[in-house]
């Protein structure tokens, strides 16, 4: 059995949702905590402005996680969305009123996915830093220096799930590589039909017409069916790492922090 079809499997009996990657002990702890230090009362402090010189340092280790969890959220989120988007073209008449076809339609949205996708993964090197209070500038949450903290952050199985991250998705870390840096997005599903929509633009042959629409058609469901796939592993997986992350991150937050706001 073929990678895309244990998948399929897998995917057809389970339907995760934004809301089912926050039912974990980490999100559902650092979401409450992050309002309870919000609503607080306390001199001088301005939702609109840095307060940090007036929290604990408790009270900045739990936001600085809460930020970076929004952000995740946040790329999940867009991924979710483009996946929509994509599943109805035929429902938006901007693309009529446009010319926008279905292949620019799709690639626009792929390369969202893309760039989302690989914001994951920096995000988890992020949260892993934070979380366990590997003291890294941003600039220095990389693959390469997280790994050399394998022994410190002594969590095998986040590891297993950080290679299977890569593993699933270095071709698009490839894709998305080749857009940012050439300006370039292309996709196997669209590879062949791409050059013949401008004949299906501005020619009438109805033959012709028939085969370009036959092969929309088909590329479009390869299309959608690998878009579902990616977004099941970016789900699925960070659902995995905020469930790894949960022990770490309760034992390092203030006990009184708990007690009074948990």
């Amino acid at each position: 059995m073929s990678y895309h079809d244990r998948m399929k499997i897998e995917m057809d009996n389970e339907e995760i949702t934004l809301d089912d990657i926050l039912k974990n002990t980490f999100s559902k702890t650092c979401i409450s905590l992050a309002g309870e230090i919000l609503s607080k009362k306390r001199p001088g402090f301005n939702l609109n402005k840095n307060n940090y010189d007036l929290l604990s340092e408790n009270e900045i280790y739990i936001m600085e996680s809460f930020y970076i969890l929004s952000d995740i959220e946040n790329c999940l989120s867009s991924i979710n969305n483009a996946f929509i988007f994509m599943n109805q073209p035929n429902n938006n008449q901007l693309l009529w009123q446009y010319s926008i076809n279905i292949v620019d339609y799709s690639m626009y949205h792929y390369d969202m996915i893309c760039y989302k996708i690989v914001s994951i993964r920096d995000l988890y090197f992020k949260l892993i830093n934070q979380v366990y209070k590997l003291k890294m500038s941003d600039k220095d949450c990389k693959w390469n220096n997280i790994n050399k903290k394998k022994d410190e952050i002594a969590n095998p199985r986040l590891f297993e799930i950080l290679d299977s991250y890569y593993n699933n998705f270095k071709n698009i870390i490839e894709v998305r590589n080749k857009s940012a840096h050439n300006g370039k997005i292309e996709h196997l599903a669209w590879k062949q039909i791409s050059p013949y929509m401008l004949i299906r633009q501005y020619n009438t042959d109805t033959v012709l017409h028939s085969w370009i629409e036959n092969q929309l058609k088909n590329g479009q469901k390869k299309f959608i069916d690998e878009m579902k796939i990616y977004r099941y592993n970016s789900f699925s997986l960070t659902r995995c790492v905020l469930c790894i992350l949960s022990n770490k991150f309760i034992d390092s937050i203030n006990t009184e922090i708990k007690q009074n706001t948990i």
